[in-house]
């Protein structure tokens, strides 16, 4: 975990080497905050988005100090090249109305206004360009960190982006797994997520199931109200 605490405060660092594997693995660390504001990015198709990504940020935001959240609907992931079911606006509005209860989070659609596949190291040189003042982080699920080598130009967004890892209750990255990227960065965050994933949320849809209670109540008025997938 890290936490960057608004004040001077006592610095607590637990470095885990791996004979040299790793830059910086650090799961607490306290310390003053800087003049920077610090924003953590969770991308993702949000096909549609649902508690368990609402989960996942309100739990980072608490527990790691954070300025801001940013939700960021990807145009086409490069790991996963399945099209979206929903168009890319109506993913934007859907997130938009999710989110409009939450002050500290925010939609970022420059993925989708770029266009094509979205990597993550074109995203954030152009994040980092145009806010200069923030420091950012990216959220990745633990099943993520194991494949990080497989990122495009890995080596260098390493250099620009710090990763916050959510896991499971009870579970911690397995650091053996860790790709030998150097430079590598991360902290892992424990997270209460729920057991919920966008394709069961749109089967359920197709097949007439109930998914109230597994989305945010405006998300869900708007997805009954047009009728997105399917809805009957």
């Amino acid at each position: 975990m890290v936490w960057v605490a608004r004040e001077i405060a006592l610095i607590f660092i637990f470095h885990f080497p791996l004979l040299g594997k790793l830059g910086c693995v650090s799961y607490l660390i306290i310390s003053m905050k800087t003049d920077l504001q610090t924003v953590a990015i969770l991308g993702g198709a949000f096909d549609p988005m649902h508690l368990g990504h609402l989960s996942l940020a309100e739990e980072a935001y608490a527990k790691l100090d954070l300025d801001e959240i940013w939700f960021m609907p990807t145009a086409q992931s490069p790991l996963k090249p399945d099209k979206s079911r929903l168009p890319a606006t109506d993913r934007v509005t859907l997130l938009e109305a999710a989110l409009e209860a939450y002050p500290h989070f925010k939609v970022d659609a420059s993925e989708i206004e770029r266009g094509g596949v979205s990597y993550t190291h074109d995203t954030i040189r152009n994040l980092k360009s145009a806010y200069s003042d923030t420091q950012f982080y990216w959220i990745i699920g633990g099943d993520q960190l194991a494949k990080l080598d497989k990122w495009r130009d890995i080596g260098s967004l390493v250099a620009l982006v710090e990763f916050l890892v959510v896991e499971r209750p009870g579970y911690l990255a397995d650091l053996l797994t860790v790709p030998e990227i150097p430079g590598l960065k991360f902290h892992n965050v424990a997270s209460r997520r729920l057991d919920i994933s966008s394709s069961d949320i749109r089967e359920r849809i197709a097949h007439g199931k109930p998914v109230n209670d597994l989305l945010p109540k405006p998300l869900y008025e708007l997805i009954v109200q047009y009728n997105f997938y399917k809805y009957s």
